[in-house]
């Protein structure tokens, strides 16, 4: 009996990981099982997750010359390895056949988009690209749709800057290009705003959106004898108002953190319409450190919000890093409220789920 007991025991925990991981069909909605999960949820940089129809679709670069989708059915699983699919493979040789960086998922007018940033191999020469699906799904075919122009001559197109992290905002009927840029050739990363006249066109000249060193803490080494840096800007909309969430400092080292800007005026690409919180907003700990480029997500019954983020794996100064999801509040002020980054094997619940009802 004891060993049938142990086999019953064993079978159990299966078919809960099983939930906890499998991708569920979008016209039966499944709930988890009352579980909790620990961080690191997987390896890599970078995340970006979107809800669709019942699932949470993440992309991440595979192996720097592609981009990779997975499916799971919660916020902190990235999915089955069965799950995974590379969706599109950088070509040999030209401008967008390496360094594939932070792509992003998007669901416009009818058709999946993903916007990334490639270059030639030299880091000078980054471009933001889009790729366009054949069809509704997700996980269907992706073909190269264009280089995005980010840029101070939209007339000509001339002088194409460098660009990373590039993200969509739609707002008052209209869209909006935001990505962390280069002024020039120096590398100096300012967060920048365009307008879209679709989904892979930037229609007019970029709009700088804040100074990336008004705080000590926005600078690399947070010293004020190094240079500011801003990057992978999210937006984050709750009540009515739009945040947009971004990492300061230097990616490869344990200083990195989040900081927030609110929009604040009536026009996105207005001068003075964002305003700049003064603290970081998300901050590293002795513990969970190097943190940034955050996402965001609903749980599966919608009543939590999540957040999806990197961590560095050592101090030392690099890019290896992990991927980490925890919940977060709003304060009464209306501000999110990120709490403090969670610790490596910390047991969490997992996100809320439907009623049994859907099972």
């Amino acid at each position: 009996m004891k060993s049938l007991s142990n086999t019953l025991v064993f079978a159990a925990l299966a078919a809960v990981l099983f939930l906890a991981t499998a991708c569920p069909s979008p016209d039966k909605p499944s709930a988890l099982p009352a579980a909790t999960f620990t961080n690191p949820i997987g390896t890599g940089a970078d995340p970006w997750i979107v809800q669709h129809e019942g699932r949470y679709y993440w992309t991440l670069t595979d192996t720097d010359r592609g981009v990779a989708i997975w499916c799971s059915n919660n916020p902190a699983s990235l999915g089955k390895q069965s799950k995974r699919k590379t969706v599109w493979r950088a070509p040999d040789t030209g401008p967008h056949s390496n360094e594939i960086w932070a792509p992003e998922l998007h669901f416009l007018d009818g058709r999946w988009y993903i916007y990334v940033a490639a270059s030639d191999g030299n880091n000078a020469t980054h471009r933001m690209i889009v790729l366009e699906s054949a069809t509704a799904d997700p996980l269907g075919e992706y073909t190269f749709k264009g280089e995005l122009y980010t840029g101070d001559n939209i007339d000509t197109k001339e002088k194409n800057r460098w660009a990373v992290d590039g993200t969509v905002l739609t707002y008052d009927g209209r869209r909006y290009f935001i990505w962390s840029g280069w002024e020039d050739e120096r590398d100096i990363q300012w967060l920048y705003a365009a307008p879209m006249s679709d989904p892979w066109t930037v229609s007019g000249n970029r709009v700088r959106l804040c100074a990336n060193d008004d705080y000590p803490w926005e600078r690399v080494g947070e010293s004020m004898q190094g240079r500011g840096l801003n990057e992978a800007p999210q937006i984050l909309q709750h009540n009515g108002r739009i945040f947009l969430i971004y990492s300061a400092s230097g990616s490869w080292q344990a200083t990195y953190k989040m900081g927030l800007l609110e929009l604040t005026g009536a026009d996105p690409l207005a001068p003075g319409a964002w305003r700049k919180h003064p603290a970081p907003v998300f901050a590293p700990t002795q513990n969970t450190f190097g943190l940034g480029h955050a996402s965001f997500a609903k749980s599966p019954d919608g009543k939590q919000d999540w957040l999806v983020y990197h961590v560095k794996q050592e101090r030392k100064d690099g890019w290896s890093r992990l991927i980490f999801a925890q919940p977060f509040q709003w304060t009464k002020g209306g501000f999110p409220d990120f709490g403090k980054p969670v610790s490596r094997d910390e047991p969490m619940p997992a996100p809320s789920t439907p009623a049994d009802s859907h099972q």
